[in-house]
C-alpha cells in the first residue's frame, strides 16, 4: 500500500503520529471556509482560540459523563480536587479555592452547600479571623476525590489514546506560554491555617 492509501502510521502505544494526521481537517478549518467566503482574515490566533475552545468542550462533556455516576457536577469535582491537591488536612479558604476555580463567589457558596449537605466536606470558622473561614475535606470526601480523580485521568488516557505523548507535551508547554501572555498566571500560594494557641497552664502555687 502507498502512504496516502495504507494505513495510518502510529506511534508509541499505538497512537498516530503527526505526520499522519497532517493532510486531515477538523472543524475549526471548516468554521475558517467560512471566515474566508465572507472575505474575512483567518489569523492564527483566530484558529488557536477556537480549538482551544473546542477542545474545552469535548473534555468538558466527558468530565460531566464522567463524574456523573456520582451524581457530581464539573465545578463539585474542580472543588473536591482542588481541597484534595492541597494536601493534608485537605483544607482551603473559600477564596484560595475560587482563585484555583473559574468560579464566581456565588458559585463557589453553592458548591460548598452541596459538599457539605453530602458530608463530602465541612466548614469551620477560623479561630483568629471571624470574618474567614475554612473547608475541609471529610473522610468520604477524600475518598470520593481519589475516586473521581482516578476516573477522570484513566478517561483521559482514553480520549488521547492517539495523540503520541511527546505531541501532548509538547502542546502543553506551548498553551502554557500563551495563557501566561494573556495573563493567566499561577495564582498566589494558598494561605495556611494558624490555629489559636491553647491557653496558658495555670501555674501551680
Amino acid at each position: 500500500m502507498s502512504p496516502e492509501t495504507g494505513p495510518a502510521r502510529r506511534g508509541r502505544d499505538g497512537a498516530r503520529s503527526p505526520e499522519s494526521t497532517a493532510g486531515e481537517r477538523d472543524l475549526v478549518d471548516t468554521l475558517s471556509d467560512g471566515w474566508r467566503t465572507a472575505t474575512l482574515e483567518v489569523r492564527p490566533e483566530y484558529e488557536l482560540a477556537e480549538r482551544a475552545a473546542r477542545l474545552g468542550i469535548l473534555l468538558q462533556d466527558a468530565l460531566t459523563a464522567c463524574v456523573a455516576p456520582w451524581s457530581l457536577t464539573k465545578a463539585d469535582y474542580a472543588v473536591l480536587r482542588a481541597l484534595r491537591g492541597a494536601g493534608a488536612p485537605y483544607e482551603l479558604r473559600p477564596t484560595d479555592i475560587k482563585a484555583r476555580l473559574l468560579l464566581t463567589s456565588g458559585g463557589v457558596a453553592g458548591v460548598l452547600n452541596r459538599l457539605e449537605q453530602a458530608g463530602l466536606a465541612a466548614r469551620e470558622p477560623d479561630g483568629l479571623d471571624g470574618r474567614s473561614s475554612w473547608v475541609r475535606l471529610t473522610r468520604e470526601g477524600i475518598e470520593l476525590a481519589d475516586a473521581t480523580m482516578r476516573a477522570w485521568a484513566a478517561a483521559m488516557d482514553d480520549i488521547f489514546r492517539a495523540v503520541p505523548t511527546e505531541l501532548a507535551s509538547d502542546i502543553a508547554d506551548k498553551l502554557r506560554h500563551v495563557l501566561v501572555a494573556l495573563g493567566d498566571r499561577e495564582p498566589p500560594a494558598a494561605a495556611i491555617r494558624r490555629r489559636p494557641a491553647p491557653p496558658a497552664r495555670a501555674k501551680v502555687p
